[in-house]
């Protein structure tokens, strides 16, 4: 009779062993995921732009957790916020991580700011992170200093809006814009910007945007490609990067040398960054790593509010177009403190509807909506799936935020959902700014910037539907939205003061602020 040892067939051979391979791969069992094509996987179905549509229609047949296949690149999608809190703040030691990012990180040059820095077993990044709670955490966000320079940059908004309100969005950018340059770099575009630094910003976020969409470029799925010379045909996207890289190396070094030079003459404005170089002594030191941090410290500050908060604030009055009965309910609330004065963000409790209008925008349309990718830097398994190492993790977010559980009629901006302190939908709305290690930064900065904005307009405007002036009819405006950082496609609208005395109310303090 044969031994039990004698009857296990021993795995000699390669072949052996490749099929021994494939049969663990089995009983690991990956989420399920839509089928995909031999060698190129799912890339065919990746659309172009707003894929958090198609992999929420995707989520309905395949559940919360998903497999995709890029080219042989695994993509784990999580829909819910249940898994993305428990991967990407639970398990935050393994799932912190970016990608490569072979065309934003390391062609464009973006690895060099937070948003794509390694989170683990990086100084950098801890140092980073130290930075911004310095400047914009939530302690820092109740000084009166930095309060004063959001509610002059956001009364310039006002004053833009009386004088033309058409073009909203425009308006709402550039005192974004304004707002980051004065608190990061103490710079005053709004005179002159004689170093162009609005539009040197601008151009980056835009080439920021574009290298980050997932599935754009192929560089991302065979990063072999970054070694082909522009000149090569097919190479176009080598150009591309080259002239993304340069506008974001004017973002690092043209406001970097301004604040350098005006504290040289002693007559610098007080700054986030010349407070960090002030603490590091770095005014006429070499350049070092404290220097570099410092320029890609400014450069993702930008990155991280320049188009998220435009974003919300357009959101915001596309909303109120559509819903003038919020519109109604929150001025009531304003009008009735009978502040005689124009709302400021130390208001914020005592507006507890306006301030649900915030969490609502967030929800209504994620500026983000995927948020940025993270890479799990270990096989993991959860929920009885298998994790491969290396594989690509997206939170969705908007499909977490219309999660019709949670958000019953989930397209409809009804900001009542957030009156009910005890049903838990302010804090899932948090999750529009991340999650873990990788949450924003700029959050409580970002929060007190949008509140000012929508309670001062509320307080000051009507926002209503265009009129057609062929029909006289009123034109409603389509809930579209497109682009990485997502915006609402251009719309038109009537914006408009509620009375003399709200229009008076800035227009005096414009004069006295000198705005």
């Amino acid at each position: 009779m044969d031994s039990l040892s004698d009857s296990v067939p021993k795995l000699t051979s390669p072949s052996d062993i490749l099929l021994s391979a494939v049969i663990i791969s089995f009983v690991r069992r990956s989420p399920p995921g839509p089928p995909g094509l031999p060698v190129i996987g799912n890339a065919l179905q990746m659309p172009a732009d707003r894929q958090w549509l198609k992999w929420h229609q995707w989520k309905q047949k395949y559940g919360d957790i998903m497999k995709i296949t890029v080219l042989g690149q695994p993509i784990i999608i999580l829909s819910s916020l249940k898994a993305s809190k428990d991967l990407l703040e639970g398990r935050g030691n393994i799932y912190s991580d970016r990608p490569s990012a072979v065309m934003a990180g390391e062609l464009v040059g973006w690895s060099r700011g937070l948003g794509y820095a390694q989170a683990t077993q990086n100084p950098r990044f801890r140092e980073f992170r130290r930075a911004f709670h310095q400047w914009m955490g939530p302690r820092a966000c109740e000084s009166r200093e930095l309060r004063d320079v959001q509610e002059r940059e956001n009364l310039r908004l006002l004053s833009r809006l009386l004088s033309d309100p058409e073009i909203f969005s425009q308006h709402a950018r550039e005192c974004t814009s304004s707002t980051i340059l004065l608190l990061m770099y103490g710079y005053p575009p709004h005179i002159g910007d004689p170093l162009r630094l609005v539009k040197i910003a601008e151009d980056a976020m835009l080439g920021f945007a574009r290298a980050s969409e997932p599935g754009r470029w192929w560089v991302d799925s065979f990063p072999m490609l970054k070694h082909v010379p522009s000149w090569f045909p097919g190479a176009s996207f080598k150009r591309t990067a080259k002239s993304m890289r340069r506008d974001l190396d004017e973002l690092y070094d043209v406001p970097f040398k301004f604040v350098k030079t005006e504290m040289k003459k002693g007559i610098f404005e007080q700054s986030f960054l010349s407070k960090y170089l002030e603490e590091h002594s770095m005014i006429t030191s070499p350049l070092d790593d404290f220097e570099e941090l410092a320029k890609a410290a400014g450069a993702s500050l930008y990155s991280g509010g320049a188009e998220t908060t435009p974003s919300a604030l357009t959101s915001f009055i596309l909303a109120m177009v559509l819903y003038p009965r919020v519109q109604e309910k929150a001025q009531a609330e304003i009008d009735a403190l009978a502040l005689g004065r124009l709302p400021m963000i130390m208001d914020r409790n005592r507006l507890p509807y306006v301030s649900a209008i915030v969490k609502e925008v967030w929800r209504w349309n994620p500026s983000v909506p995927l948020g940025l990718p993270h890479v799990v830097n270990q096989d993991d398994e959860y929920m009885g799936y298998h994790i491969e190492k290396g594989s690509i993790v997206w939170a969705n977010i908007w499909t977490i935020m219309h999660d019709e559980d949670t958000f019953p009629n989930p397209s409809e901006f009804r900001p009542e959902r957030y009156l009910d302190p005890e049903n838990g939908a302010s804090e899932i709305v948090e999750s529009a700014f991340g999650f873990g290690r990788r949450i924003c930064p700029g959050m409580y900065l970002a929060e007190n910037s949008v509140f000012l904005a929508i309670a001062t307009v509320l307080a000051v405007f009507n926002i209503s539907k265009a009129v057609d002036p062929v029909t006289g009819e009123e034109i409603t405006p389509d809930v579209e939205y497109d682009g990485f950082i997502s915006h609402p496609r251009p719309f038109r609208c009537k914006i408009q003061p509620r009375s003399r005395l709200t229009r008076d109310l800035v227009l005096e303090q414009a004069e006295v602020l000198k705005v």
